[in-house]
């Protein structure tokens, strides 16, 4: 009788522990060298739109773009390109870093001036 109550007293205390421990969070995962190299890149669409009095040429990756003064294009870009001014106006110097596509830029517009 005795060897039941410990036996079940034991077995009442190893179900009620082994909840916490199953449902516990997993540890932060750091992302594998295979998972890195498939991954996909996002590509984000969002609008440039030239507020200025001149021309701005602007490098987008491969791609150059000529934003006319008051006008807007729309492009779609991977996520992490680097807009570059190509050529020097007021606000931005030739080869300088004007902004990087990040998800936060989808759907919306870029006002350069």
């Amino acid at each position: 009788m005795k060897r039941n109550f410990v036996v079940g007293t034991m077995v009442a205390a190893a179900a009620m522990l082994a909840g916490p421990v199953a449902f516990a969070s997993k540890p932060a995962s750091t992302p594998t060298l295979a998972k890195i190299a498939y991954s996909k890149s996002k590509m984000v669409s969002f609008s440039l739109r030239n507020d200025g009095k001149d021309a701005i040429s602007v490098k987008a990756g491969d791609k150059e773009l000529t934003l006319q003064p008051g006008k807007t294009v729309s492009v779609k870009l991977e996520e992490g390109t680097q807009l570059v001014a190509v050529n020097a106006t007021p606000n931005y110097a030739a080869g300088s870093v004007i902004s990087v596509v990040s998800n936060t830029l989808s759907d919306n517009t870029l006002v350069l001036k």
